[in-house]
């Protein structure tokens, strides 16, 4: 990151956008000396990033669990600087729980270096033969390597698979966790995507794998939090303000219009909106020079569901559990989410089309069964009885990623654009990352950095 000289004069930058991405570009450009503002149309940051407020218990519900990872330092460092480390908790063994209630615990070795680290993890995996363990490994490695010689195969990942894994090591291993990491399902995501996520999340480090859950909810986390810290910093933050219009021509931006009509002009503006907005804001002269918005448009979005469920007693004493031969693909079990009698747990569905259409109780219903049949032994009652749904929502973001089909890499523009004072900012921007609260942030802070170049500026990367 470069930083002000002090002889140069301060910019004003206005960020489009208060998702991950423009608190991030905000966050960056703000501890630079950099005046800032952020332009929210909602009453709340975050973007989709969001939680809504459960009207019976009084508590901040996230739309869909969201997760870090040891890999994904550019969230770790925002938050870290905006004193919100604490908000994660850190958990070094994912839990695969099979049909017959059986949990395998998958952790790295701390004593040997990456990428072996994983080796007798994968060893333990019992809901696999020997020997489909042992080809697992091989094809982690050979995964990891695409790309590397300008092989990069052109396809989805589920094609690529099949031809090297048995049916069960697809379905019990490398779907839930890709398909969670993507977004995607594995007969869409490619095979680019998939290397990207064994390389960076699973033998970049030997605490890549690593999950970082919040401990609050993601309003507190990025509203309360991260917003009170922008603005310790000297960051206007105008929630509920919507931008209308970027005014300007195919040279540089000369001022935002917002909703109300008012004009307002910057020396650099972030847009840091979702891809199938950003052409809404921009003239068409802009429009002209920025083939890469036009592209974005075409990024196809995929759905995530959630479904929200409180009962009458704990059903699951793991804080999280990948769930093998179900439709829900990952249970959450966040603290202080319900009332007091009442506990909570959240089963997540990536890559959700099959469930569009559906009856929401008909959904929750079947979800309730399966998690009921996998944790049966962890009631807690005396004698034992099985949990009691009090209540169940089913929440699904449609748009909640772009789908990283093969070839998607080719309609994600970068940061810099044509324009001298107009940076782009989000997930769907070009990160070499899918569509993640770290693939947000790192966009924010290139965006940053590309306003940070700017002549006039100084410092050292």
């Amino acid at each position: 990151m470069m930083a002000l000289g002090k002889s140069d004069r301060v910019l004003r930058v206005a960020v489009i956008g208060g998702g991950v991405a423009g608190l991030a570009a905000a966050a960056a450009l703000a501890r630079n000396g950099v005046r800032v503002e952020v332009f929210e149309a909602r009453r709340r940051l975050g973007g989709r990033a969001a939680s809504f407020l459960d009207p019976i218990s009084g508590r901040w519900i996230d739309h869909g669990q969201h997760v870090s990872m040891g890999c994904c330092i550019c969230l770790a460092d925002l938050c870290r600087r905006a004193g919100a480390a604490e908000c994660f908790t850190l958990h070094r063994r994912l839990h695969f729980v099979t049909p017959d209630g059986r949990c395998h615990d998958f952790a790295a070795v701390g004593w040997l270096p990456a990428p072996l680290h994983l080796v007798p993890g994968v060893l333990r995996l019992g809901f696999l033969r020997m020997s489909e363990r042992w080809r697992l490994m091989g094809t982690i490695r050979r995964l990891a390597h695409v790309g590397s010689s300008g092989d990069e195969p052109h396809e989805a990942i589920g094609p690529w698979l099949r031809r090297r894994q048995s049916a069960q090591a697809i379905e019990r291993f490398w779907s839930p966790i890709l398909t969670s990491a993507l977004g995607e399902s594995l007969d869409r995501a490619s095979v680019a995507a998939a290397a990207q996520v064994v390389r960076e999340g699973l033998l970049a480090s030997r605490r890549a794998y690593e999950l970082a859950i919040p401990t609050v909810a993601l309003a507190e986390l990025f509203d309360q939090r991260l917003g009170a810290w922008l603005a310790g910093q000297g960051a206007v933050i105008r929630r509920g303000v919507r931008v209308a219009q970027v005014e300007g021509d195919a040279r540089r931006v000369a001022a935002l219009v917002l909703a109300d009509g008012t004009r307002l002009a910057f020396d650099a503006v972030v847009v840091a909106v979702p891809w199938w907005t950003v052409q809404r804001l921009l003239p068409p002269a802009m429009l002209a020079v920025l083939p890469g918005v036009a592209d974005a448009a075409r990024l196809e979005p995929s759905p995530i569901t959630a479904i929200h469920l409180w009962f009458d007693q704990p059903v699951c004493r793991l804080p999280h559990a990948v769930l093998l031969d179900g439709v829900g693909q990952w249970l959450f079990s966040p603290p202080e989410r319900a009332r007091p009698g009442e506990h909570y747990a959240q089963v997540v569905i990536s890559a959700s089309r099959r469930l569009l259409g559906r009856d929401h109780e008909e959904v929750i219903g079947q979800v309730v069964r399966q998690i009921s049949s996998l944790f049966s032994e962890s009631q807690t009652t005396h004698p034992p009885r099985p949990a009691k749904l009090l209540r169940g929502r089913m929440v699904t973001e449609r748009r909640a990623v772009f789908s990283v089909q093969p070839g998607v890499d080719a309609l994600r523009p970068a940061q810099e654009t044509a324009l001298e004072n107009l940076v782009l900012a989000g997930d769907w921007t070009a990160t070499g990352w899918p569509a993640t609260m770290e693939g947000a942030a790192r966009s924010g802070y290139r965006a940053a950095e590309a306003i940070l170049r700017r002549p006039g500026w100084r410092g050292c990367p």
